[in-house]
């Protein structure tokens, strides 16, 4: 029958050459490094050079900080540049700001706005907030959306970022991520979520897609807007 000519590599991933405990199992270690190959990409997000609106300053231009910057000026800054959002439907442009509201917890509203010790972080949540209300961000649970009304609940910062660019990044993060979910099923390290509080939440991943977004861009259509 058809079914005798099956064989490990036919039926799947080729995991003959993987080593085994002493019951038989596989151990899988070619995977096992897939968390620390995820935590070294984030960590190169940090690290990428930030985008830089074409008409900054030459020094800004040429020396550009990195996309954590973003993020860490924001901290460093503390809420002193911070407008309450309002929609824009009719920008010519659409376009993504940065949005920080307090936690969801009891007490959320006393920290909010103070930077966590020893971090460029602030004790918030962030988010990509539209002009014309088109929203997303990172939680426990991966992405989500906030209601139009609840976006009220939003500051902004004032630079805007390209809406097509970001969408474009969002999308291609998470199919990233789908891909080395499957490689770390194959992990003793295997972890469902994305989101980890003290490595990768919401603000790291605000920096991420800002990182991919700026791949997109050209001279004609920069990340930033004027």
């Amino acid at each position: 029958m058809a079914g005798n000519n099956l064989n490990s590599r036919n039926m799947g991933h080729d995991v003959s050459d993987q080593p085994r405990l002493s019951n038989g199992q596989f151990t899988f270690k070619g995977f096992a490094t897939a968390a620390t190959m995820s935590s070294h990409r984030q960590q190169a997000a940090l690290e990428a050079p930030m985008p830089v609106s074409q008409n900054a300053p030459l020094q800004e231009r040429m020396y550009p900080a990195s996309v954590a910057d973003v993020v860490k000026k924001h901290a460093q800054n503390g809420h002193s540049t911070l407008q309450q959002y309002s929609p824009d439907p009719d920008a010519a442009i659409p376009y993504y700001r940065m949005g920080v509201r307090e936690l969801g917890f009891s007490g959320g509203s006393k920290w909010y706005g103070q930077r966590i010790p020893s971090t460029d972080l602030h004790y918030e949540h962030m988010h990509f907030v539209g002009s014309e209300g088109s929203n997303f961000g990172l939680t426990l649970g991966g992405i989500f959306y906030e209601s139009l009304p609840d976006l009220n609940n939003y500051q902004v910062e004032a630079p805007k970022y390209r809406k097509e660019y970001i969408d474009m990044a969002k999308n291609d993060i998470g199919e990233a991520w789908k891909e080395r979910k499957i490689l770390e099923r194959f992990s003793q390290e295997y972890n469902p979520f994305v989101y980890k509080a003290t490595t990768y939440n919401c603000q790291h991943y605000f920096a991420e897609v800002l990182k991919q977004a700026q791949k997109y861009e050209t001279r004609e259509k920069p990340l930033v807007l004027p």
